[in-house]
C-alpha cells in the first residue's frame, strides 16, 4: 500500500500551484520543497495578466484560407477566437514589441492593424514561409526552397533592410525562428518526412554563433511560438507544447477545421521585452540584486515570501509581485492494515475508527480520515462511507484520504482491504437429550480403553479443507486455547463431553462437541487390538509373571474362553480371561519348563484364534 500526494512531485521538483492570488502551496515530508524558478515567473506573469490584458497569454495562428486565429491561455485553459479574416493564404506569422503584427501572405511581407487593415511591403523572396520578429525587432525569414535565413530591420521609414543570418547549408526553413531564455529555435526541415529542432546560441545583436540539433519534431510542424517561458510547434491539426528538459511533445488543442490548415505561430509576447527575475527579499528585488534561477529550496521551514520582478527593458519600467510559498507538511501515519472477520451467514459490518487509530502515530495530530469504496483520486464524485461500514461481499478495496484539519489539501491516500473470511461448517453443538456419540473405542495393552477422537471429525465437520483440529475439555478453554487435550484420550468417568474446534488458514474457527461414555469400554464387541503376548516369564518378580489377553472389552473377556496345550497337544489349561490373571506357567502346581505353548481363543461371538508363545524360566 503506496501513499499518493494530493500535490505530485516530479524529480524532486514541487510541482506548484497557483491559488488566492500569489499564493503558492505545496506539500512536502519535512516543511521544505524545491521549486522551479522559471515555472513561478511564468505563473506570475500569468496571474498578472488577470489584471492586465498585456500579460495575458496568447498564441497568433495563421491558416491557409487566410485567417488570424488568437489562441487564448494555450498553457492552462486554451481556446481558439478569430482575429481576422483576410483574403490569401497566410504561410506565416509575426509580433513585434510594440504589438504590430506582420504575415506572409502570397509570399510578400503584410502588416495588419487591430482592424484587420493591411499594409504591404515592397519585400518578397520566392517560396517565404517563416517570418519571426526577435526582441530587438529583428525579422527573420526563412523559405521553404533555400538553406538560407535572412535577417533584416523594418525602418521608421518603411524601408527594409538586412542580410543573410545564416546558411544550414542542408534542408530549408520549416517553421519559425523563435527566442526564448537567449537561446534561438528553428523548426528546420530536412526532409517531408523529418522535421528537426536546432537550438541557436546568438550574442547580444542576435546573430548566429552556433546551434545543436535536439531531435525530431512532429512532421509538418510549420510554426514555432514562444510565449511566456514556454515553446509551442504547430502543425496542420494541432497546436503542441515542446518541453525542452526532456525533449517530450503534449497536444494543446485541435484544429477543429482541418479543411482551413494551421501555417504558422507567433507568440503574442514573443518579441516582448519583459525580463523576470526572483529575489528572496524585497530590497534585493527592488535593486535587481542577488537573483535565483533554477531548482531552488526554501530556507524557512514551512515556507517564506519571495519577490518577482518584472521588467520592461525599454521603459526601464518594472513591477516587483511577492509570491507567498506555504509548503506544509504531510499526516504522520502508519499505512492502513487490513481488516478481517470470519463471517458465518452474512457479512461483517466493519468500524473504520479502528483503522483511524491504527494509522495515527501522534495522537496529538487533529487529523481526519475519510473512506471511500472507490478511489477518490480517480473519481472525483465519491462520496465518504459512514465510518460504520456494513460490507457486500467477501473481500472489498477500502480508500482512505488522510489530511491535518484546515490542510491546503496536503492529502496522503492509502488503500487496504476488508475481508470475511468463511468460517469451517461443522454440526451444531449438541446435548445429552440429542448427542453426538464417539461410538468406537480401543483398548491398550493394559486392557485400558481410550478414544481416538480424530475419528469424529468424519462425522461432525462438513467441509474439510485446511482445517486444525484440537480438543478441549470446555467450550471456555476451546475459545481461548487453553488446556489442549491430546486425541488419545482416556475415560476416567462414566462419561464426557468433548469441545472440538476446527480453525482454518484465516484463523477463523468453529466449535462444536460430542460424547464419549463408559459403556463403549464395557461392552466394545471389537476384537481389533486384542494381543497375544508373545512370551512371559512366570518368576515372581512382579513383571510378566501371567500370560492372558489384553486389548478387549470387558464383556468380550467375560465371553471368552483360552485353552493352553504343550507342544505335544496336552491340554495344560483352561480359564475365561474375565476371572483369571492368566496362566502363571504351572501344570498340577509344577513349574512347567522353559518352552514353546500353544493356545486357542475362543469369543462367544465366533471368533477363534489359535497361536503359540513362549514360557522363559
Amino acid at each position: 500500500m503506496t501513499p499518493f500526494s494530493g500535490l505530485s512531485q516530479d524529480s524532486g521538483v514541487a510541482q506548484i500551484q497557483l491559488r488566492n492570488n500569489l499564493d503558492i502551496n505545496v506539500c512536502s515530508d519535512d516543511g521544505y520543497a524545491t521549486f522551479n524558478i522559471q515555472e513561478i515567473e511564468q505563473l506570475v506573469l500569468m496571474d498578472l495578466g488577470i489584471d492586465d490584458d498585456d500579460f495575458l497569454e496568447k498564441i497568433l495562428i495563421s491558416t491557409s484560407n487566410g485567417n488570424v486565429l488568437i489562441v487564448n491561455s494555450p498553457s492552462n485553459n486554451p481556446n481558439i477566437e478569430t482575429f481576422c479574416e483576410l483574403d490569401a493564404e497566410l504561410t506565416d506569422i509575426a509580433i513585434n514589441s510594440n504589438k504590430e503584427i506582420f504575415v506572409l501572405r502570397g509570399g510578400g511581407f503584410t502588416e495588419i492593424d487591430d482592424n484587420c487593415n493591411m499594409t504591404h511591403y515592397n519585400y518578397s523572396w520566392f517560396g517565404s514561409n517563416a517570418l519571426s520578429v526577435d526582441d530587438l525587432d529583428n525579422f527573420y525569414l526563412g523559405s521553404a526552397t533555400n538553406t538560407d535565413v535572412f535577417k533584416f530591420e523594418l525602418l521608421p521609414s518603411g524601408i527594409i533592410t538586412g542580410d543573410r543570418w545564416y546558411d544550414f547549408d542542408n534542408g530549408s526553413s520549416g517553421g519559425d525562428f523563435v527566442l526564448l531564455n537567449d537561446k534561438m529555435y528553428v523548426a528546420w526541415r530536412l526532409s517531408n518526412n523529418n522535421f528537426r529542432l536546432y537550438e541557436v546560441t546568438v550574442n547580444q545583436d542576435r546573430d548566429y554563433i552556433s546551434h545543436v540539433d535536439l531531435g525530431q519534431i512532429p512532421n509538418n510542424t510549420f510554426g514555432l511560438a514562444s510565449e511566456l517561458g514556454r515553446l509551442y510547434g504547430v502543425t496542420p491539426d494541432r497546436l503542441y507544447e515542446i518541453n525542452l528538459s526532456d525533449f517530450s511533445f503534449s497536444d494543446v488543442i485541435q484544429n477543429p477545421n482541418i479543411e482551413d490548415e494551421w501555417f504558422g505561430a507567433a507568440g503574442f509576447h514573443e518579441a516582448s521585452p519583459y525580463n523576470a527575475s526572483t529575489h528572496i527579499n524585497f530590497t534585493d528585488a527592488e535593486n535587481d540584486i542577488n537573483e535565483i534561477i533554477g531548482d531552488w529550496t526554501n530556507t524557512i521551514m514551512g515556507g517564506q515570501t519571495i519577490y518577482i520582478r518584472i521588467d520592461n527593458s525599454i521603459t526601464n519600467e518594472f513591477i516587483i509581485a511577492p509570491v507567498n510559498i506555504n509548503v506544509e507538511t504531510f499526516p504522520e501515519v502508519d499505512p492502513p492494515e487490513d481488516l478481517i472477520k470470519c463471517k458465518n451467514d452474512s457479512f461483517n459490518s466493519f468500524d473504520f475508527n479502528e483503522v483511524s487509530s491504527q494509522m495515527q502515530i501522534n495522537p496529538n495530530d487533529d487529523l481526519i480520515f475519510v473512506y471511500y469504496n472507490i478511489d477518490p483520486q480517480l473519481n472525483f464524485g465519491a462520496v465518504p462511507l459512514d465510518l460504520n461500514y456494513q460490507s457486500i461481499s467477501e473481500a472489498e478495496t477500502i480508500y482512505v484520504r488522510v489530511e491535518y484539519a484546515n490542510s491546503i489539501d496536503c492529502s496522503l491516500f492509502f488503500d487496504f482491504q476488508i475481508i470475511n473470511h468463511e468460517t469451517p461448517d461443522l454440526l451444531p453443538l449438541s446435548d445429552w437429550n440429542f448427542p453426538t456419540v464417539l461410538e468406537s473405542c480401543y483398548f491398550d495393552q493394559n486392557n485400558n480403553g481410550y478414544f481416538n477422537l480424530n475419528e469424529i471429525e468424519n462425522d461432525i465437520i462438513l467441509n474439510n479443507n485446511d482445517l486444525n483440529i484440537s480438543y478441549y475439555i470446555s467450550f471456555n478453554d476451546a475459545q481461548n486455547n487453553t488446556n489442549q487435550i491430546q486425541n488419545i484420550f482416556f475415560l476416567e468417568n462414566s462419561s464426557q463431553e468433548i469441545f472440538i474446534k476446527a480453525t482454518n488458514t484465516f484463523g477463523c474457527y468453529t466449535i462444536s462437541n460430542f460424547f464419549i461414555e463408559q459403556d463403549c469400554i464395557l461392552n466394545n464387541e471389537s476384537l481389533f487390538n486384542i494381543n497375544f503376548p508373545k512370551f512371559f516369564t512366570p518368576n515372581n518378580d512382579g513383571t510378566n509373571d501371567f500370560w492372558n489377553v489384553y486389548g478387549i472389552s470387558e464383556k468380550v473377556r467375560k465371553e471368552s474362553i483360552i485353552k493352553i496345550f504343550d507342544r505335544y497337544g496336552k491340554q495344560i489349561i483352561a480359564f475365561k480371561p474375565y476371572n483369571s490373571n492368566g496362566w502363571d506357567g504351572t501344570y498340577n502346581g509344577n513349574p512347567c519348563q522353559s518352552s514353546d505353548y500353544w493356545f486357542v481363543f475362543y469369543s462367544d461371538s465366533g471368533y477363534q484364534k489359535v497361536g503359540h508363545f513362549t514360557l522363559k524360566r
